[in-house]
């Protein structure tokens, strides 16, 4: 190769090197305002999901709490029904099992002062019925003897 030939060579490196570094240059002014592009939208873009989310936040709050009233009234409702059954059954529960009880007690009472020969109250009472069952045929008969008397008394 000449010297010619070798400066155009090296003239054409320095140039395609200059022409690479103008491109390398103007590629990161490019991508430095890509960049800044870039982050500027992405800056706009959190402002915007901010101002929706506070936005939209408190509708959503808002019908969160309503949804959760009335879930509470429901199961309010509910747990006040279940409670008032179970309190119905048990009341009625209980009640039988006083009386079977009550009677249980009163025949073993009654049971046990027969056995040592004692005298209960319905014993009295119905000793007292008799009583006044006999005193009316009594009466009856007193009656009935008086007329017979008048009868022969006629005769």
């Amino acid at each position: 190769m000449d010297k010619r030939e070798k400066d155009q060579t090296a003239d054409h490196s320095v140039r395609e090197n200059s022409d690479k570094s103008k491109n390398k240059l103007q590629s990161g002014r490019k991508s430095s305002l890509d960049f800044r592009k870039y982050t500027q939208q992405i800056w706009l873009a959190g402002l915007g999901a901010f101002s929706r989310a506070e936005e939209e936040g408190n509708k959503l709050f808002d019908s969160l709490v309503k949804v959760g009233e009335e879930l509470e009234s429901k199961t309010t409702e509910i747990a006040d029904q279940t409670v008032e059954k179970v309190s119905e059954k048990a009341k009625e529960s209980v009640t039988d099992t006083k009386d079977k009880v009550e009677k249980l007690i009163d025949h073993s009472v009654h049971h046990s002062l027969n056995r040592i020969g004692l005298v209960t109250v319905k014993d009295i009472q119905h000793l007292e019925n008799l009583i006044l069952q006999l005193h009316s045929k009594v009466d009856m008969l007193v009656e009935e003897n008086k007329i017979l008397k008048e009868q022969i008394v006629k005769k």
